[in-house]
């Protein structure tokens, strides 16, 4: 039986939900009237066991239906910055952004101490955005979440109606992420072909004061005025004006010349700079500075699981890195670094996930490498092999190198295939987390409750 939204179809709010019912495979059906007329408020989903009612509650209910798509993250930890966005979306982004674009839409007239507060808001809420998207594809994690639909939709109307060129020119990494969300087919199928407000709506109304303001264009005193132009006696001092020339001349060519001799200098520099960069870059510098990337991150991304581990129960954890980029020895390292004791008294705490189990993966242009790793107190629960074999099964994978406490293997690109390591990565953490489901080494197949938990809940 297909679910029933009762929702205004053409509303931001009533995307999001469909948008999210695309990823997650759900056929629903969005027929007029209804529930309105019993609660006095819409939307509501209707479902087989019961309804739901509000924006919010259903877009995340539908988010954690198929826990394949992926939309609550893959993790807990994922799953409370998939929250952090939403509501960040709800108050920091809805609330300016209806503001403004409400009485562009004449549902309410405009207040314009209000409508100017919004503006400001946004650029705001904009500003921040952008930053985050500085260094991320998408909002969280490494595919698309409830957090990118919520924000997407929330930015919908007012892209094709307020936020003009001008306004969104200096954004240049939120527009390349809608654009990303944009061509994307499960958006697609619901929003159609977005066309982008040009000049501004509110830019144009703004202006239709200043265009119908002609008078001043129709007088013409001031081209009578042609008696200054008749004066001569000032055009009598030309001859003193050449003599004041030819002195400052010579002044001029002697001060043009040290400036030449800077830009020159200025020009040489970056040369210099570009030459000096290639004979550092040597391939073992290379090498060094990107293993300290690695190290970097894999540091930090040990402290966000031992935390996550800790607030969840986890024993084991499944993530994705950015910086080996295929790389399987520099994955390697990166699980060291993850693995490697924390300091307290440190400022910047590194490592400190040495007692969970990891498969960590990362994609490159030529391979998806992965490196599984299992602690020697858990190595009686599950075997590091079977584990990463299992997983690189599910598209063929290499098994590279194998032990009892770390084994590594990777997928190799492949076009005929259609095999490509972004494409096939997240397929390849969930089938990692459901060799942990089978054997009970997973907290979220305790009950139901548990499944809440690792996937986030609504308050």
């Amino acid at each position: 039986m297909p679910m029933k939204l009762y929702a205004q179809a053409g509303n931001y709010k009533t995307k999001k939900a469909l948008i999210c019912a695309q990823y997650a495979g759900l056929d629903i059906q969005t027929p007029t009237g209804g529930p309105a007329a019993q609660t006095g408020r819409i939307p509501v989903l209707e479902t087989g066991e019961g309804c739901i009612f509000s924006s919010v509650a259903i877009a995340r209910y539908l988010a954690r239906v198929n826990r394949l798509a992926g939309l609550y993250g893959q993790n807990l930890l994922e799953g409370g910055m998939i929250d952090s966005w939403v509501e960040f979306c709800s108050h920091e982004l809805e609330v300016p952004l209806s503001t403004w674009v409400l009485p562009v839409q004449g549902i309410y007239p405009e207040v314009p101490e209000a409508t100017k507060c919004a503006k400001e808001d946004v650029k705001k809420a904009l500003t921040v955005l952008n930053n985050h998207l500085l260094s991320n594809t998408f909002m969280v994690g490494n595919s698309m979440t409830l957090a990118d639909i919520s924000v997407f939709c929330a930015l919908l109307d007012a892209m094709q109606l307020v936020l003009d060129d001008g306004f969104r020119k200096p954004f240049a990494n939120l527009m390349r992420w809608y654009n990303l969300c944009l061509s994307q087919p499960e958006f697609k199928a619901v929003v159609g072909d977005v066309k982008f407000c040009g000049g501004g709506a509110a830019a144009a109304k703004d202006a239709k004061p200043k265009q119908e303001a002609k008078p001043k264009q129709e007088a013409k005193p001031k081209q009578e005025a042609k008696p200054k132009q008749e004066a001569k006696p000032k055009q009598e001092g030309k001859g003193k004006k050449e003599e004041k020339k030819k002195e400052e001349q010579p002044k001029k060519k002697e001060d043009q010349q040290p400036k030449k001799k800077e830009e020159q200098k200025k020009k040489e520099e970056p040369k210099k700079k570009d030459e000096e960069k290639k004979k550092e870059l040597s391939p073992e510098e290379e090498r060094k500075a990107k293993l300290k990337k690695v190290v970097k991150e894999g540091g930090k991304r040990g402290v966000e699981i031992e935390g996550a581990a800790d607030m969840g129960g986890l024993q084991f954890f499944c993530t994705a890195v950015d910086e080996p980029q295929g790389d399987v020895e520099l994955l390697v390292e990166s699980m060291k670094a993850m693995n490697v004791k924390s300091d307290p008294t440190e400022e910047e705490r590194k490592g400190g996930s040495g007692h969970i189990g990891k498969m960590i993966f990362s994609a490159g242009t030529e391979q998806l490498g992965i490196v599984a790793y299992v602690p020697e107190a858990k190595q009686g629960d599950l075997s590091c092999e079977e584990w990463l074999k299992t997983t690189l099964a599910l598209f063929n994978g290499t098994f590279l190198s194998g032990a009892k406490d770390i084994s590594t293997g990777c997928v190799k690109t492949d076009a005929d295939k259609g095999i490509f390591p972004l494409k096939i990565r997240e397929a390849m953490i969930v089938e990692a987390n459901n060799f942990l489901r089978k054997k009970g080494l997973f907290p979220e197949d305790d009950d139901d409750d548990d499944d809440e938990l690792v996937f986030g809940d609504d308050d």
